[in-house]
């Protein structure tokens, strides 16, 4: 069964794609639909699921599993996994790469690769306050405090010299 993001639980399970570049508003309307045929079809060892979704700032997609019903079983997510490859393919974007990460510059979101992070920690283009989108968080209820974060406060930090 799909909620909308707004109805499903807060414990929810997330996983956050993030695409390699915008997406554009012409594509959103497409990317939904297939994103919510893909929920409707979606089980966990033949039970249905709980689930939502959400595209945020024309770049991240955000899958929400409602965990108090029934879990995602390794092959669930394997064709979770499947269908994000589907997308990528369909769209041309890239949304299964680790080493990009995003972040804020003066309220626009920039997505770069590692090295280039890494480069503009250097440089002091970017610092302990530069706002970083933490992909990794695991709950929806992460996404209000702990998804947009300074540098210092994320995994991010590692990365400072």
């Amino acid at each position: 069964m799909i909620l909308s993001f707004d109805k499903i639980s807060d414990e929810s399970r997330i996983w956050i794609f993030q695409s390699n570049r915008l997406i554009s508003n012409s594509d959103i309307k497409s990317l939904q639909n297939k994103i919510e045929s893909f929920l409707i079809s979606w089980t966990s060892h033949g039970n249905k699921l709980i689930v939502s979704s959400k595209i945020e700032y024309n770049l991240f997609i955000i899958i929400a599993l409602d965990q108090s019903q029934s879990s995602a079983s390794g092959c669930s997510i394997d064709k979770l996994v499947s269908f994000i490859k589907k997308l990528e393919d369909q769209f041309s974007i890239s949304l299964l790469d680790r080493l990009a990460i995003s972040y804020k510059d003066n309220n626009k979101i920039s997505v770069v690769r590692l090295d280039d992070f890494k480069r503009k920690i250097l440089e002091k283009k970017i610092d302990n306050s530069t706002i970083v989108f933490n992909n990794l968080i695991n709950l929806k209820s992460d996404l209000v405090n702990n998804w947009e974060v300074p540098l210092s406060k994320s995994w991010h930090k590692s990365l400072l010299v």
